[in-house]
């Protein structure tokens, strides 16, 4: 209605029917004196109810939404939205636009739409998009949503700041020793004394766990250099440096962490919480409750562990090879949304050599969400492709769907990590191997687990000995995981190497002529082979050829040979070599050791005799295939001091070396770090020698069949 005074004409009535048919409240208010110039029935209505004048705004209409007065007075010609209450606490939505009313003057539309339950449904669904239940703080998607907001700025270079991890130190025992109840309050302690704090409150959020990130931008300009941005960061951040406590516990817990600045050390967030988690590392390392800012110098162990990859065996009661595990760097089973990268499919393929596989062993590889990417199915066959799980102590039923997807796919699972508090019953009763470490659970629970599913293939990790090998066959366990190559009743002995085939017919090949015999083609190809070397060996220590000279190389050892008995010795071998076997697991590692290293030794700095280096690796292992001590190894071949002092002990120029081995076969990634820092050898190199051997192993065992 109107309540302007006189005559109305046809254009008041024209407009009077239209502002009434708004599902909303609509005035239209004179600036200058707050008068109502219009308002329809709803307004009106809602003016009568509450017993307001109908003819001016401020007096009447505006008591009823304290916050109507500042939005109409918002300047500007532009129409303008904003979410205000009435005097109930009801969200309306007010939309302010300037018209020009019919009487030429202008005027101001006010059009109020009442969206409580709308916004209420709406934070609902925010709340459980973007805010931790638990703890009440944003969780990691809205972390990563509201850095998206600062990239454009920070690729300009107008935006600085940080990216903060922290975690609860001693966390763990509160939480393993009170139970998970009080592990939570402690977690809510936390954060209600940091959001409580105004150096932290709107900064916080929950990465997942007891980890915890605070998030800071500066406006341009707001520090001189970054010296002074980082001192400002580091006296606020120990700030959050307190003893958190619970009534009527002893233990208390303290706060760690790591700090990354950007855009110094990264423009996007998943490199800066990469840097941020290692600086987090290096404050565990000196003795937590502190906070240690990010140095480019801490990212080389994070730089070489992502790069590094072994392949460990996994062997049968009798020391047969039943499959690999490729053991890759410390990874989080997820990556960031929105990313597929098959480097590491590639590298498994590459290392592992199944672009052709014929064989019968299986390949236990992590899961990981780019599994599902289509050419990754594509390329592991899903009849030799294991994919282990990590136990989780409360599966949930989206990671659980995800399980049972890859198993319709058809590969096989794996359980990982399996300790005494998170064996999940769903996720066990989907997977087909198990894997338990001899310390996870009791011996008397493997045995009671293993027996109520019998169903299930069950590893033995981490056997160290011949008790706990012997341990685990009593419980039942089927395959067995370990460096234990030395106790008789784990691998199968043997007193001869057989050669392989395909290096006899080689040989015929290079000593059936008349013409020069290639001593270095004749060496490249016994090197390959380590039972003719080692024959080759022991045949120079023999009587019958009574060398009195030490060998340093197998080139050496073909020359001293000379060319008529070499000739000979490969005939004879020949003629006994044509029911050849694939060689033993044992032969395979001294392979890849005596490789490595072979292929390592010019980047040491200084470089390294290759022929040394790739003896030491051959023998290193030889004599446990032979059932021999090292010493009585050494009795029969003739080597060099060096490597003989290397094999023998800690102190020769190759034992560090043989540790090395030992580190990588291990995944001791922190170990090849120092060693690799000590002798200025890059990741890459490590990870490039160590694929290129392995393939260079699995070339010759293929062309052997």
């Amino acid at each position: 209605m109107f309540n302007a005074g006189g005559k109305k004409n046809q254009m008041e009535r024209t407009l009077s029917s239209v502002i009434d048919a708004f599902d909303a409240d609509f005035a239209i208010v004179r600036s200058s004196d707050c008068s109502i110039l219009a308002m329809n029935e709803t307004a009106r209505l809602r003016s009568d109810r509450e017993k307001q004048p109908l003819t001016n705004c401020k007096r009447g209409y505006s008591r009823l939404f304290p916050q109507l007065c500042d939005v109409c007075t918002q300047k500007g010609s532009a129409p303008y939205t904003t979410d205000i209450k009435d005097k109930d606490g009801r969200v309306f939505s007010v939309t302010k636009r300037q018209v020009d009313w019919i009487d030429g003057k202008p005027a101001t539309a006010l059009v109020l739409r009442d969206v409580h339950e709308e916004r209420s449904d709406k934070q609902k669904m925010y709340n459980l998009a973007y805010i931790d239940q638990l703890t009440g703080v944003p969780n990691r998607t809205k972390l990563k949503e509201d850095f998206e907001e600062m990239v454009t700025y920070i690729s300009q270079k107008q935006l600085s700041g940080i990216v903060a991890i922290c975690d609860l130190d001693n966390f763990k025992t509160i939480n393993d020793t009170y139970g998970h109840n009080t592990g939570d309050a402690m977690l809510q302690r936390l954060t209600a004394h940091l959001q409580g704090d105004e150096n932290f409150k709107g900064h916080l959020y929950r990465l997942g766990g007891d980890e915890f990130v605070l998030l800071y931008k500066n406006a341009p300009g707001r520090f001189q250099n970054q010296d002074e941005m980082r001192a400002f960061y580091l006296e606020l951040l120990q700030k959050a440096l307190l003893n958190y406590t619970m009534p009527n516990i002893e233990d208390h817990c303290t706060l760690s962490m790591g700090v990354a600045f950007f855009p110094a050390n990264g423009g996007n967030l998943s490199e800066l919480l990469r840097r941020a988690d290692i600086a987090l590392y290096r404050a565990k390392a000196d003795g937590r409750n502190c906070v240690v800012l990010f140095e480019d110098r801490f990212d080389a162990a994070k730089q070489f562990k992502d790069m590094y990859i072994n392949i460990q065996p996994i062997l049968l009661k009798n020391g047969a090879t039943y499959g690999y595990e490729l053991v890759d760097s410390d990874r989080a089973e997820e990556t960031e949304s929105g990313t597929v990268s098959l480097s590491e499919f590639d590298r498994t393929l590459d290392a592992l050599g199944l672009n052709d596989i014929r064989d019968s062993s299986k390949y236990f590889i992590s899961f990981t969400k780019q599994l599902f990417n289509q050419a990754a199915l594509k390329n592991l066959p899903k009849d030799k492709f294991v994919i282990q799980i990590r136990a989780t102590e409360n599966c949930t039923k989206e990671q659980l769907l995800l399980y049972k997807q890859l198993h319709d796919y058809g590969y096989s699972l794996a359980l990982i990590n399996v300790d005494s508090r998170n064996l999940d019953e769903d996720l066990f009763a989907l997977v087909d191997y198990c894997r338990f470490s001899p310390t996870s659970i009791g011996p008397a629970e493997q045995g009671r687990i293993i027996a109520a599913n019998p169903d299930k293939t069950y590893i033995a990790a981490n056997v160290a000995s011949d008790d706990e090998f012997a341990s685990a066959q009593k419980r039942g366990f089927n395959l067995f995981q370990g460096y234990f190559f030395n106790k008789e009743t784990v691998i199968k002995k043997e007193k001869d190497i057989e050669p392989l085939k395909v290096n006899y017919f080689r040989l015929l090949q290079l000593t059936s002529t008349d013409d020069y015999v290639n001593f270095g083609e004749i060496s490249a190809v016994i090197s390959s082979d380590v039972a003719l070397s080692y024959k080759l060996l022991r045949l120079l220590n023999s009587a019958s050829v009574g060398l009195r000279t030490r060998v340093s190389s197998i080139f050496m050892a073909v020359k001293l040979l000379g060319e008529e008995n070499l000739k000979k010795w490969i005939s004879v071998l020949a003629l006994r070599g044509v029911a050849a076997k694939k060689p033993l697991e044992l032969v395979r590692m001294s392979l890849i050791r005596a490789r490595f290293g072979e292929q390592l030794a010019a980047s040491f700095h200084p470089p390294k005799d290759e022929r040394h280096i790739f003896m030491t690796g051959l023998l290193s292992l030889l004599h446990i295939a032979l059932d021999k001590t090292q010493e009585e190894l050494l009795e029969e071949i003739p080597v060099a001091d060096e490597i003989r002092d290397s094999l023998l002990g800690d102190e020769g120029p190759y034992s560090e070396l043989l540790q090395f081995y030992r580190d990588y076969e291990y995944a001791n990634w922190d170990e090849i770090t120092r060693f690799s820092r000590k002798y200025g050898i890059r990741c890459e190199t490590i990870n490039e020698a160590y694929i290129s051997s392995v393939k260079w192993c699995n070339d010759l065992i293929d062309a052997s069949t």
